[in-house]
């Protein structure tokens, strides 16, 4: 994976902060889960209920200002998926096969960190 501690670090903290008490899965997919490769943007899929997919895509802006806040601007690309489609939807499934987990938040864990 071609990202510093402090990348993934400011990426996952952004979306536990944008995203609060929602059940989410958060993946790294593209070409930056490969070692070999150079350059490319930082291709994010997160996956969400189908009730939250819409609050996710709406808060794609917010998500990456905060990540900003604490690494240099690049090109961020977020996906924002259900589980139904990455079975479903070629191009969901292609990238998750090769996908990368970066965290996943469930109701409990929220609150047991509170």
């Amino acid at each position: 994976m071609r990202l510093s501690t402090k990348e993934v670090t400011s990426i996952t903290a952004a979306f536990k902060i944008c995203l609060g008490n929602m059940d989410y899965q958060l993946y790294l997919f593209g070409s930056r889960t490969d070692d070999s490769k150079k350059g490319g943007d930082i291709d994010l899929l997160v996956v969400v209920p189908l009730s939250e997919k819409q609050n996710v895509v709406n808060m794609k802006s917010k998500i990456r200002n905060e990540i900003f806040k604490n690494i240099p601007e690049q090109k961020i690309d977020i996906t924002a998926a259900t589980a139904a489609e990455l079975k479903t939807d070629e191009f969901l499934a292609s990238v998750f096969e090769h996908a990368i987990l970066f965290c996943e938040m469930t109701h409990s864990q929220s609150r047991d960190s509170d």
